[in-house]
C-alpha cells in the first residue's frame, strides 16, 4: 500500500504536534499520578523539586475530581502520542524499504509499538485491567529498548538520515532510567515522539526530490519537472 504524499504530510503534522501535547501533557499526568500515589513523591528529592511547586501553580488542573479520575483522564493522552509515533514510524519503513537484518529489527519495533498501544489503551480505557496492561506494556518498552539500541546502529551502519533518529533510538534504556527518577514512566517516551516526528519531517522533506526524479526516469515533460520543483 502506497502512502501518498498528502496523507505522509498529515501523519507528520499528528507527529508533531502529539510529540509537543505529550511532553507538556504527560508532566500534568505524572502530577495527578504522584496525588494518587504520594509515596513516589517522598522516595525521590528530584521529584519534589519540581512536582511540589508545579501542583501548586497548576492546582486547578489537578483537583477537578478525585485523585484516581484525574489520573486516568490524563492518562488517556499516551493513546494518540503511541498512535502517531507509531504511524509515523511505519511512514518512514514504507519509504525506506528496508532489507535483511535491518528489515527484521524494524518489525519487531513496529510489533513493539503496536504492543505498547494496546497496553496504554487497556491500562487508561479498561481501568480493571490496569495490572494486566500495565507489565505487558513494560515487557513491549523492554522490546523497544533492546530491540531499538540494535535497530539504532543498523539504521546508523546503513546511512540512515536523520542520525538523531537512530540515536534517539539507542539511549531509550537510559533514557528510561534517568527519567523515571525526575517524573513518570510514561515520559520515556519522548525519545520515540520527537525521534519519529524529526524522521517523518524528513520523509516529507524529501518526497518532491524522489517525485522528480521518478519523473524524469519516466520522461515526464520539463513543464511537469519545473512545477514538481517549485512545491
Amino acid at each position: 500500500m502506497k502512502i501518498s504524499p498528502r496523507a505522509a504530510r498529515g501523519v507528520s503534522v499528528f507527529a508533531w504536534v502529539m510529540a509537543a501535547v505529550g511532553t507538556v501533557v504527560g508532566q500534568v499526568h505524572a502530577l495527578a499520578r504522584f496525588a494518587e500515589h504520594p509515596n513516589d513523591l517522598a522516595e525521590s528529592p528530584l521529584t519534589r523539586l519540581w512536582a511540589v511547586p508545579a501542583t501548586q501553580a497548576l492546582q486547578p488542573l489537578l483537583d477537578w475530581s478525585d485523585p484516581w479520575t484525574v489520573y486516568v483522564t490524563y492518562g488517556k493522552i499516551w493513546t494518540p502520542v503511541c498512535v502517531a509515533f507509531l504511524a509515523a514510524a511505519y511512514l518512514v519503513y514504507r519509504q525506506r524499504r528496508p532489507a535483511g537484518a535491518e528489515r527484521r529489527l524494524w518489525q519487531v519495533q513496529l510489533g513493539a509499538y503496536a504492543a505498547l498501544l494496546v497496553s496504554v489503551v487497556g491500562d487508561y480505557f479498561t481501568p480493571w485491567w490496569m495490572e494486566q496492561m500495565f507489565l505487558f506494556g513494560v515487557v513491549a518498552m523492554l522490546v523497544i529498548g533492546f530491540g531499538g539500541l540494535g535497530l539504532g546502529i543498523v539504521m546508523l551502519r546503513n546511512g540512515f538520515r536523520p542520525r538523531v533518529t537512530p540515536v534517539l533510538l539507542m539511549i531509550f534504556i537510559p533514557f528510561m532510567f534517568a527519567i523515571t527518577s525526575v517524573t513518570s514512566l510514561g515520559s520515556a517516551l519522548l525519545p520515540l515522539m520527537w525521534g519519529w516526528a524529526i524522521a517523518a519531517q524528513a520523509v516529507v522533506d524529501r518526497e518532491p526530490a524522489r517525485t522528480r526524479r521518478a519523473a524524469a526516469r519516466n520522461g515526464a515533460p520539463k513543464q511537469v519537472l519545473r512545477r514538481t520543483a517549485g512545491r
